[in-house]
Order: C-alpha cells, then structure tokens, then sequence
C-alpha cells in the first residue's frame, strides 16, 4: 500500500515538474494489441504483463524525474537506470510467459524505440509475404536518401525539413502501389502519431 501510494505522489509530482518545465505530459501506453496479438497471449496472461508494462513506464518516468529535478541531466545514467529497470520487468515477465514466447518479447523489448514503433506499425499493417518484400525494398531505399538528407543539413532544420518532404511525398507513392487503401490509412495514422510524440519532445517509451 505504502509502495503503491509512494508511486501515486511521485507521478503527480513528475506531472507538475514537467508541466513547469515544459516537458511532456507522461500517461503509461497500454500493452500493445498488435504485440498481444503477435505473441499469442491469452486474456489472462495479457493482462498481467499488461500490468507489468505499465509499471515499468511509470517505473522509468520516476527515474527520469528524479534524475531531472536539479535541472542536470546525466543522459548515460538515466540510460543505465532504465536499462537496469527494463531488465527487472524482463525477469518478471519470464516468470508468466513460456520459453518460445518469452524470446519473441525478450527481443522486443530489447529494441530501441524507433525499431519498437517500425515493429509494431508492421504488425497493424498485416503484411502478406510479398508486400513484406516490397515494403523492407522501399524503406531500405528511402532510408539511404533520408540519411543523405540529414547529414547535408545536420544543424538546419527548416532546410532538412524543406528536404525532406518531396522525398517522403515520393516513399508514400511508392507505398500506396504496394499497401492497400485500408493499409495505408493505417500507415498514414501510424506516422502522424510518431511525428507528434517527436514535436512534443519524444518520450521513452517500452
């Protein structure tokens, strides 16, 4: 009781923090569907690493909050902190989840957190064998330009940002000849909402 009220005030204190600051407002995602989906968890199963999901977010933004409450961020601490906290949620889940399982969300959990937004956009879009291939061909191609871009204008935004937006209008064509019109939709939704998380500062997330 005296853990779970502990957590209560620090969130609301984190809340207050970093609205004064003008950080982001923290609320802790739900256990992916497409992930539950993936994995093959039953309802009960679900809704306990569901559970422990949402405390290693609340977990993870205790840690950022207290780490910032000087003002001074040691960025490789912070680092090191979640990382030791994502390791303990991993022994948790372990304890719930059988073997095959259990590596198939080991290596989720493991990614960084672009790779983690790319997995779980795949796994909306519902690809079949061929678009898979297709799809992997056409980011793999965009990415190199998108590289290319931001290295030539690494420190000026409006110029990268100017730069980049024919490039994406032209990746999205390309994706539209191999999604369909539901998959797309899906797509566009997906980015837009990445594209927010990052104006609003980015979060970790897991």
């Amino acid at each position: 009781m005296k853990n779970l009220l502990f957590t209560f005030i620090l969130l609301n204190l984190s809340s207050l923090v970093f609205a004064q600051r003008n950080f982001p407002s923290f609320t802790p995602q739900e256990f992916p569907k497409e992930l539950s989906k993936e994995l093959k968890l039953d309802e009960s199963t679900e809704k306990k690493l569901g559970k422990l999901y949402i405390r290693l977010q609340e977990d993870v933004m205790n840690t950022i909050m207290i780490a910032r409450k000087d003002g001074e961020t040691d960025r490789e601490k912070i680092k090191a902190e979640t990382d030791e906290l994502r390791d303990k949620h991993l022994v948790k889940a372990k304890g719930i989840l059988d073997d095959d399982t259990y590596a198939s969300y080991e290596n989720f959990m493991l990614m960084e957190r672009r790779e983690k937004q790319t997995y779980l956009l795949e796994l909306k879009l519902e690809l079949t064998p061929d678009q898979k291939e297709k799809y992997d061909a056409i980011n793999a191609s965009s990415k190199q330009v998108f590289q290319q871009i931001r290295e030539k204008h690494k420190g000026d935004r409006e110029a990268m940002k100017e730069a980049l937006e024919p490039v994406m209008k032209q990746h999205e064509m390309m994706l539209s000849q191999v999604l369909t019109e539901e998959q797309m939709s899906i797509y566009k939704a997906s980015r837009e909402e990445m594209m927010k998380k990052g104006r609003r500062g980015g979060r970790r997330s897991f």
